[in-house]
């Protein structure tokens, strides 16, 4: 782990990871190292798992070998795992939706022209690809790799894989919306319990019911998806979640952290995984009792401490309200720009020092910026860092908003721009760091809506020149989207710069 420097911007972040070091785990960032040097193959997106004739690999400098096995050459397999990472994108946002509500997957998607300017309507519409329907998920395809004749149609169906992740959001939303109750009290005695993935909602509530005297404080890791349970301010891991004063996890199937199998043995904090043999009061009662039982233990490796949400922390709706104020401050200069930041930290970066940066120039310069996704977990932790770097007059223009009003926030923007396209007004959605497939669906979703979009994370679709080209060049005449990356990730800075001089491009 030692070669990892600086793993966090966070300063609390530290003494957890000393800690957790101290009994011999080096977390995330230990196999982190473990997997260097990274294969040049894979982080370029020039190897191919499509069937069982490979895996296949094409040599990033040139030489043999140049085709895969099915005579595939460099672009058409790094369109490949652009199009297979977009579509495993949605595919994690379906199961999202399919555990909110079974039936939900059965329902159409609710109107998302509605959300759009009239131009980005008119636009889609004439190329076929409003109205989205849920069943076009399974008629998308890569075309492209079977003859480059079809690209001009693959780029098309890359589009509507970006409306269809939309789609679901707006599905996620109105779910969401119908389940939604005010989050239980913070019980400072309580039992913690962290619930990683998506387990059944009966649970949820089952376990945030408990009578007095049998306090259970209940966390959600990672972006809140689900209204009555808080995201938990992890440090950007569930595995520094078990250095504080965790006292049991549930794990769903569909998480996506294997080390906790192992984690939670070496610190001795119980583990409840999803039993459908089981019922939800048997399931409640045993997670009840292990983390009650661990509570009066307090057997913590770390004096740092889970705590609820400040009161004090704005959230977006609380700007939703206010479009025509906003839009006469955009007029005046008094906000030069709207800048939305999504994502999660990614072992390859520091950890919240790209996402920090960016917060702490916008704001300097006067932008709007509203943070979501898992940003909004750690709005405390990153509110803290940010005060060292600004005066807090600054921060007053940033607010939080959650995983399901990503939709809101869209229409937020379209009631700014006044019925022209997104391209028309200062906007920027910025995903200064992430690893999640279903966050860069998000990110092609916001492209095929005609945001600009800056990506912060080295992307494994840079080994072909020719599709770095295409994804660069024709997002805007497809939808008016613009993607602002390239093959060599710029500084922190230099991102921060680059957003700040495409929104004084875009000024009212």
């Amino acid at each position: 782990m030692d070669r990892i420097h600086k793993k966090s911007a966070i300063t609390k972040s530290k003494e957890m990871i000393l800690a957790a070091h101290e009994q011999g785990e080096a977390l995330l960032w230990g196999r982190y190292e473990q997997q260097l040097p990274l294969c040049v193959f894979t982080a370029n997106g020039l190897n191919c798992r499509k069937c069982f004739n490979g895996p296949c690999r094409v040599n990033p400098f040139g030489d043999e070998p140049s085709r895969g096995i099915c005579g595939a050459d460099r672009d058409q397999i790094v369109m490949e795992t652009l199009f297979q990472a977009t579509l495993e994108g949605i595919l994690e946002m379906v199961r999202s939706v399919s555990l909110l509500n079974g039936s939900g997957l059965t329902q159409e998607f609710p109107d998302i022209a509605p959300d759009l300017p009239w131009e980005t309507q008119r636009k889609l519409s004439e190329m076929g690809l409003l109205p989205v329907r849920q069943e076009q998920l399974f008629e998308v395809q890569n075309s492209y790799f079977s003859h480059k004749g079809y690209l001009s149609r693959t780029i098309k169906d890359l589009t509507r894989l970006g409306l269809i992740q939309y789609g679901f959001w707006k599905k996620a939303e109105a779910l969401a919306n119908t389940l939604h109750q005010d989050e239980p009290p913070f019980d400072a005695l309580g039992a913690n319990i962290l619930l990683v993935g998506q387990p059944p909602l009966g649970l949820i509530h089952s376990l945030q019911n408990q009578p007095r005297g049998k306090g259970i404080n209940l966390f959600l890791a990672g972006a809140k998806i689900i209204p009555s349970a808080p995201a938990m301010a992890d440090h950007g891991t569930p595995e520094l979640a078990l250095a504080m004063n965790l006292d049991a996890l549930v794990i769903a199937p569909n998480s996506s952290w294997p080390a906790l199998e192992t984690l939670t043995k070496k610190f001795a904090i119980p583990e409840i995984l999803i039993d459908e043999t089981k019922s939800i009061d048997e399931m409640t009662s045993r997670a009840a009792k292990l983390a009650l039982g661990h509570r009066r233990n307090a057997s913590y490796i770390t004096p740092s401490r889970i705590t609820p949400r400040t009161s004090s922390q704005k959230m977006a709706r609380s700007f939703f309200d206010k479009t025509d104020e906003i839009r006469e401050a955009l007029e005046a200069g008094r906000i030069q720009g709207i800048v939305v930041m999504l994502g999660e930290p990614n072992v390859k970066q520091t950890f919240f020092e790209r996402t920090l940066t960016l917060m702490e120039n916008c704001l300097s310069q006067g932008c709007l910026v509203l943070l979501g996704d898992a940003w909004a977990a750690q709005a405390d932790l990153l509110d803290e860092e940010l005060a060292k770097r600004i005066p807090d007059r600054r921060s007053s223009q940033k607010a939080y908003f959650s995983s399901y009003e990503i939709p809101e926030v869209v229409v937020f923007l379209k009631d700014l721009s006044q019925g022209k396209a997104f391209a028309s007004i200062p906007a920027v959605i910025a995903f200064p760091e992430f690893f999640r497939a279903s966050t860069w669906a998000t990110a092609v979703g916001f492209l095929s809506l005609g945001f600009a979009v800056q990506i912060g994370t080295p992307l494994p679709f840079w080994g072909s020149p020719a599709i770095t080209e295409i994804l660069l060049k024709d997002w805007p005449k497809l939808s008016g989207g613009t993607l602002l990356a390239s093959p060599s990730l710029p500084s922190s800075q230099a991102q921060a710069e680059e957003i700040l001089s495409f929104l004084q491009a875009r000024q009212v």
